[in-house]
């Protein structure tokens, strides 16, 4: 056993867990309770919707939120199925955008966007190189081991006035494997106080040996230090995908090692140019929830959404695809003891088809509605959360099919079949916003900005 992973083995984590997790990205798949498919569903009542547009100039949109009387939207960088980064091809990977609500138009599947939104965009902010782990294009980049792209789910926490975005590190490569992991995981922060650049969470690149970067990284390298003997930031997530925040606490989950920590934002709100902030281990791959009322133990396994009111914390997983949310306090902490509620089931990973429901983001309105982005599909579901009828989402499995339909089925709203939706906020209005990447004739990028509009 190597001291890392001692370290590791040997630290204290939060809410009573035993310790933190060790099992590999993408261990024991396919494993959730099954209680929805076999649980009456409630009937939903589902208005017809349609879109519209509000940018199609920003490449590769990904995080987005709300702030003030705009939309802030982070670059996620080009993906695989465009060749990933090139030297000669400037995607703007890490570029925060905004974008004006007032500005859309109506969308017309084929249509080629009109000027206004074409131009929809103006940059809020340009990477700072010194704290963001760009690519660096002086190399190819399969040989930037410190590019951290791509960029995913940007939050906005209006106390301090941070937005603050994941960075999954690795490289999309264009000809098989196609990924190659890094070691820079991240979580960054730009301070709309200060217009600087601030590091929450930096994985420690050293830690990592070149042997050991392939399509994944081993967890025995995360965290990159003990967190009892060393001062943030400590690394705890491998592959982070999703932020949100909750009282005091912004929490991120990494995919890849089953992880959900969080971060204190006392010293943020108080200070822009405070450091890296107070974090913490918070859940691993296997908690208490409750089933149907009944509590026992439940896998979860690629954690990869999340999203948070004044009462819960919801946590959607990738591989095993369930929803589950914890009861929180004011102060954001989680209530103890630790006990969840399994709140929906979707399509899980298997060896077999090689795919899951690909849960990307979760959000909530403000009654509560949980909306739930399937990327794969290109789906988003609308789900009341209700303990008693766990949401069945599986709209893959023929036998028995799931009665229930998605709020928003992005191939047949655009007419693309690749189409797919990944982040999602609320404007000011409270109608959902999303991002939303598919290939368009107009265009060498992929990717506009959509609002719904509900038709009653």
């Amino acid at each position: 056993m190597t001291l890392l992973t001692a370290a590791l083995l040997a630290a204290t984590p939060l809410a009573g867990q035993d310790a933190y997790p060790t099992t590999g990205a993408g261990a024991n798949p396919g494993h959730q309770p099954g209680a929805a498919v076999t649980t009456p569903q409630r009937t939903q009542s589902l208005p017809k919707v349609r879109l519209e547009r509000l940018n199609a100039g920003i490449p590769w949109p990904r995080g987005i939120a709300q702030v003030d009387d705009k939309l802030v939207v982070v670059t996620r960088g080009r993906h695989r199925n465009y060749g990933g980064p090139a030297r000669s091809y400037e995607d703007f990977a890490g570029h925060l955008y905004l974008v004006d609500p007032d500005v859309f138009e109506p969308y017309e599947a084929g249509k080629v966007p009109g000027q206004a939104i074409l131009e929809n965009q103006v940059v809020l902010a340009t990477p700072d190189e010194s704290v963001v782990h760009v690519y660096d294009r002086s190399k190819e980049p399969v040989e930037d081991a410190l590019m951290n792209r791509p960029y995913c789910t940007l939050v906005y926490d209006p106390p301090s006035r941070n937005v603050i975005f994941c960075a999954f590190s690795g490289v999309d490569l264009g000809t098989a494997p196609f990924f190659r992991k890094n070691a820079t995981d991240a979580l960054y922060r730009y301070d709309l106080r200060s217009r600087r650049w601030g590091i929450v969470e930096l994985h420690r690149d050293d830690v990592v040996p070149a042997e050991a970067r392939t399509e994944v990284i081993s967890n025995e390298y995360y965290p990159h230090h003990d967190p009892r003997k060393n001062p943030p930031p400590h690394g705890f997530l491998n592959g982070p995908n999703s932020c949100t925040v909750a009282g005091q606490w912004l929490y991120a989950v990494g995919k890849d090692n089953h992880t959900l920590a969080r971060y204190d934002l006392t010293e943020i709100r108080k200070d822009p140019q405070a450091g890296a902030p107070r974090a913490e281990f918070v859940l691993g791959d296997r908690a208490r929830v409750r089933v149907k009322g009944v509590e026992q133990e439940v896998e979860l396994l690629g954690h990869s959404a999340l999203a948070a009111n004044d009462e819960w914390l919801y946590l959607g997983t990738r591989t095993n695809s369930v929803v589950v949310r914890f009861p929180i306090d004011a102060q954001g902490n989680l209530v103890k003891p630790v006990v969840g509620e399994l709140i929906a089931e979707f399509e899980p990973w298997t060896s077999e088809s090689k795919r899951s429901a690909d849960i990307w983001d979760m959000t909530l309105d403000s009654a509560g509605n949980l909306y739930v982005s399937c990327a794969r599909a290109g789906r988003v579901w609308k789900i009341e959360p209700d303990p008693a009828h766990p949401f069945d989402g599986d709209d893959h499995r023929k036998d028995p099919p799931t009665p229930n339909k998605p709020y928003l089925d992005g191939p047949l709203l655009t007419g693309a079949k690749n189409a797919r939706i990944s982040n999602l906020t609320f404007d000011s209005e409270g109608r959902l916003v999303f991002c939303a990447t598919f290939t368009e004739s107009h265009t060498d990028r992929a990717g506009g900005v959509f609002r719904v509009i509900e038709q009653h």
